[in-house]
């Protein structure tokens, strides 16, 4: 019991530390919106920010150049395939992806909308939905959600997962299938 009174003295001296009393001082409001507008980029970062995504998904069309400039080398690429009705986890490799890319003789296009960017510092990410297409023929829809790293030579992707889903467990883009 002695072990108690310390801290029932601490709890009476310093009353003011809880903010929930009536009359204290609200210090949380501010700091409670520092964070949250410490994530919301600036224009010019949200722009720069996608123009990497997009230019990665330019890529897929027959580009492994583009690819190879939007992501760091050591990019870890993970997919969640649920078109069966059960999640199967997957992995790709970056010298995959180029080999396929390279090597395919339709084009790829993934399209992304309404993306939703957040920055802290040198850390960015992307939430977005897309839809993919292997040639004019639909493959798949889905979120993605890219990580990407400020460097000297700009943004880099370090971080790439996406799901596999079909509608309508996932959304089609606003603007209908691509143009041939």
């Amino acid at each position: 019991m002695k072990r108690a009174v310390p801290l029932i003295a601490t709890l009476l001296v310093f009353p003011a530390c809880n903010a929930s009393d009536e009359g204290a001082e609200d210090a949380t409001t501010p700091t409670q919106a520092a964070e949250v507008t410490a994530h919301v980029p600036t224009a010019a970062e949200r722009a720069d920010i996608l123009a990497v995504l997009q230019e990665f998904f330019d890529g897929l069309a027959g580009d492994p150049n583009l690819i190879a400039n939007a992501v760091e080398p050591g990019i870890v690429m993970q997919s969640t395939d649920a078109r069966s009705g059960t999640a199967v986890s997957g992995r790709s490799t970056l010298e995959g992806l180029l080999q396929r890319v390279e090597t395919s003789e339709v084009v790829m296009t993934e399209r992304m909308w309404d993306a939703e960017v957040q920055v802290a510092g040198a850390l960015a990410t992307v939430w977005t939905p897309y839809d993919f297409y292997i040639g004019s023929e639909f493959s798949h829809c889905g979120i993605d959600v890219a990580t990407l790293m400020r460097r000297d030579d700009g943004w880099k992707i370090i971080n790439l997962n996406w799901t596999r889903e079909a509608p309508p467990n996932c959304a089609l883009h606003p603007d209908g299938p691509p143009s041939a």
